[in-house]
């Protein structure tokens, strides 16, 4: 039914919000209703676990993240232009999702198991490969970047990601369009091959 569908629907963008401004730790059933102003009997109704909400949530967004990613990205033209595209498509994802993304990253550093372990711990390993593959193709492919370690640079890319992501979630950086492009030239500086590197080869 489609009002069934909205009441869900209506609950994950409250849990969202929720998560993003009171934070993982006071996030509750109880909170979703109190600010829906149902009854929380409504809410157990869609989702008798906060479970259920918290892996509804991330996987919509890394659905979400994956499409845009995938109608915005450049892949067809060189290593340098892919990764400078990759930086750009994850940063603008971020501004247009600013709510989601604080959520996100309260869920990914605070939900654990039974046996405390971080629930969602290995989404970093998979973020990772795309710019690995890319890293890879542009030093044994193009010979466009210098010879440094495709693993290393990639965790380094994600972490700058990842910090600017939270800034810009929060509102915490003035001139959003001008700092994407910095740390875009930053690390196609950073990883570029030189001319005497290039001369060696």
């Amino acid at each position: 039914m489609n009002w069934m569908r909205k009441t869900r629907d209506t609950v994950l963008l409250a849990s969202e919000e929720l998560l993003a401004q009171i934070g993982y730790a006071s996030f509750s059933l109880g909170q979703i209703a109190e600010r829906l102003k149902i009854s929380k009997g409504v809410v157990t109704y869609h989702f008798p676990q906060k479970d259920l909400i918290i892996n509804e949530i991330v996987q919509h967004y890394f659905l979400d993240a994956a499409e845009y990613m995938e109608a915005h990205m450049v892949l067809d033209r060189s290593a340098p232009e892919a990764l400078a595209s990759y930086i750009k498509t994850n940063l603008n994802f971020v501004v247009n999702n600013p709510i989601r993304t604080l959520a996100i990253s309260q869920i990914i550093g605070n939900h654990r198991d039974k046996e405390g372990r971080l629930v969602f711990a290995d989404q970093d390993d998979q973020i990772l490969q795309p710019l690995i593959e890319i890293f890879e193709y542009g030093q044994k492919e193009e010979k466009s970047f210098r010879a440094f370690q495709p693993e290393l640079m990639a965790v380094l890319v994600r972490s700058a990601i990842d910090t600017l992501s939270g800034r810009i979630a929060k509102g915490g950086i003035p001139d959003i369009n001008r700092t994407i492009e910095e740390t875009v030239n930053s690390f196609i500086l950073a990883t570029r091959c030189d001319d005497n590197e290039e001369a060696s080869k």
